[in-house]
């Protein structure tokens, strides 16, 4: 059986493209599929009952939408925001959701052969946050800013794992009941 066609019928290889965000000091990389915008963080209305890395719901433009903290997801403590702070709209599922992430730093073109498979991590539910890993190796030398250059490629729908789909219907709930004047 011979291999499934590419996305290129003239046998280049597909490309990946990237959006690379800041989270404390690592960068990290989304597909930019799945990136619906980027804009500045937007007020957010706190909720309860809901897991410490939920900042809550804005509503983006008359559409509430609830906003993950990436940093405090990730375990970081809460950093204060600078003017290069951002609220990364993500598709999630059928759903938008804001993550607020330190900074968003380019969009980068990798062949998809580049990405690796995430090694395993320790951690509960460590392995589900990341699809792989993107990055090209620099013979020991250290990247820009002295980084690898290494970056995990993130898995948006795992960033609500931990939660169980009846909490997320509650929030959604929730987020419902506060845009209602």
């Amino acid at each position: 059986m011979s291999p499934a066609p590419s996305a290129h019928d003239d046998g280049a290889p597909s490309i990946a493209e990237l959006v690379i965000f800041r989270v404390g000091s690592e960068e990290y990389a989304v597909d930019v599929r799945r990136v619906r915008e980027v804009v500045a963080p937007l007020p957010v209305r706190r909720m309860p009952r809901v897991p410490e890395f939920m900042e809550g719901v804005a509503d983006l433009r008359g559409e509430i939408i609830p906003v993950i903290d990436v940093r405090r997801r990730f375990g970081l403590h809460a950093g204060t925001p600078t003017r290069k702070t951002k609220l990364m709209v993500v598709h999630m599922g059928g759903s938008k959701v804001g993550l607020v992430v330190d900074a968003v730093l380019e969009v980068m073109r990798v062949s998809r052969a580049a990405i690796r498979p995430a090694p395993p991590l320790a951690g509960r539910d460590a392995p589900g946050l990341f699809l792989g890993v993107v990055g090209a190796h620099s013979g020991g030398r250290p990247g820009r800013e002295g980084r690898s250059g290494l970056k995990f490629l993130l898995n948006v729908k795992g960033l609500l794992d931990p939660m169980a789909s009846r909490d997320m219907e509650k929030a959604r709930a929730l987020a419902s009941k506060a845009a209602e004047p």
